[in-house]
């Protein structure tokens, strides 16, 4: 959420990514279970698994950090914003990320 609201001020992301652990893999070390989606056709089965069971459990799911999760209300700012962000990352030699955002998205139209 941090990206996309530096994004939408016109600000290219900085240190906003992040290397997480496989919390899936961190339960099962203490005990606990732990369930890791990584296919969004999983996501029943393993709400379902993790849900079933009497005690803790930690549900890892894995998302795409390029799709866009969008508010209820966009405003013409935020739009504004966001395609200044997508214009420096291509102007600074990023256009990778800017594809990358694309096909996070695209689907979604």
């Amino acid at each position: 959420m941090v990206k996309l609201e530096m994004e939408v001020a016109g600000l290219p992301d900085y240190q906003t990514d992040l290397k997480n652990p496989n919390f899936a893999k961190l339960a099962e070390t203490i005990g606990m279970m732990g369930v890791r989606i990584e296919n969004p056709a999983d996501i029943s089965s393993g709400l379902k698994k993790a849900l079933q069971l009497e005690g803790p459990a930690i549900i890892d799911v894995l998302t795409d950090p390029n799709a866009v999760s969008l508010p209820s209300h966009i405003t013409p700012e935020e739009v504004v914003g966001f395609g200044i962000t997508m214009g420096k990352l291509v102007l600074s030699g990023h256009i990778d990320e800017v594809v990358d955002t694309i096909e996070g998205n695209i689907r979604h139209i």
